[in-house]
Parts: C-alpha cells; structure tokens; sequence
C-alpha cells in the first residue's frame, strides 16, 4: 500500500518541473499505482512557487532559474501577475547576466520541482480507486459506508448517496495522498454496488 507521504514526493522532478511549467502530460506509476500527473494551480501560483524556490539559492544557480523560467513563459507559461514579476525581478535582477553550468540548471529545476509538487496531484481512475484504496462498502439502511485502505489503518466515509461519497472520498484522499478519482460517477455507482454488502 502507499506511505503517509504524498503520492507525488516520489514524481521525478523533471516530470513536475515539465507538467507545471510547459504544460506536458505525463502518465507515471508509483507503487504499482498508474498516475496521470495533473496540474491543479493556476499559472501566477505555479510561477510564484518557482521563483520562490530560488530565493536563497547560489548566484549560478538563480541565473539558471531565470533561464529557465523565460524559456518556461514563451512555451505556455502565461500570467500577468505583476507581484509575481515584481518577485521575479528581486530574486533573478542581479543574475540576468552570470555565467553557470548545466549542474546549476539541474539544481535549479529540482529545488522548482520541489516547491511544484503542491501543484500536482496523482490522477487515478475509479477502477484504481476500488483495486487499492476501498477495502469494503457496508450498505445500510442510512446509505454507504466506504472504509478506504490507509497505512496503519482506515478511513470511514459515510454518505446517504454515491454522488457526495465519491466527493468525500476524493478530498480524503487529496488530503492524504494527493490522489485524485476521475469523477466517472455511473462508473462509481457501478462498482460501489458490486463491493456493496451489509457488513463489512
């Protein structure tokens, strides 16, 4: 089963760095979970993040940053956030022109990397959801309760309908891993009614 540390702490950083900054899909497997990486903050938060990343970085290290964010903006990174320019412009004003090497691009992308990761989330489909995290579905006369799979033990949601279930299941686990279930409703009723019993 998955840690108690988000799914997306084990992305490769140019996966994250790539996803957020230019927009690439990308599909990965995390302990035998097959993720479709899915960027969820908006581009001023994604560009924000990055140049904060590199606030107390070497000089080199910045100049490359700057590099790369420039490059990141004419490929799809587009935002018209003046505070964040205004940031950008006190971190990176004193490097525009400093020489640095390939290993500074490469710190550089994983200290954005790391600060990007928030803005990633691991999309599962509702198969997966069923397959490694819901362990049992109780039906009852007050509706369905989900126990989902967690280290050391289990997560309760209850709910009067599968539509606000799947809603709660997902945040649970947004939470807690930084899953998130396509929202293929019919498809969820499906399976949930398959796993259903009347004591787990």
């Amino acid at each position: 089963m998955t840690s108690d540390v988000w799914l997306v702490s084990q992305f490769d950083a140019d996966v994250v760095f790539r996803a957020t900054l230019y927009k690439e899909r990308a599909e990965t497997v995390i302990d035998g979970i097959r993720c479709e990486v899915d960027v969820i903050c908006p581009n001023n938060v994604i560009a924000y993040l990055a140049v904060k990343a590199l606030v107390g970085a070497p000089p080199e290290v910045k100049a490359a940053g700057a590099t790369l964010l420039n490059h990141a903006y004419r490929c799809g990174l587009q935002h018209r956030d003046e505070v964040v320019y205004r940031r950008a412009k006190d971190v990176f004003g004193d490097v525009e022109r400093l020489h640095y090497e390939s290993r500074h691009a490469d710190e550089a992308r994983e200290l954005m990397a790391r600060e990007l990761r928030r803005c990633v989330v691991c999309r599962i489909d509702v198969f997966t959801l069923f397959e490694r995290f819901v362990k049992c579905v109780e039906v009852n006369g007050d509706g369905y309760l989900f126990i989902i799979r967690r280290d050391g033990g289990v997560m309760h949601v209850h709910s009067n309908n599968l539509a606000d279930a799947l809603d709660e299941i997902n945040r649970r686990l947004l939470a807690q891993y930084r899953v998130a279930v396509d929202t293929d409703l019919e498809t969820f009723e499906t399976l949930a009614k398959i796993h259903a019993k009347i004591f787990c």
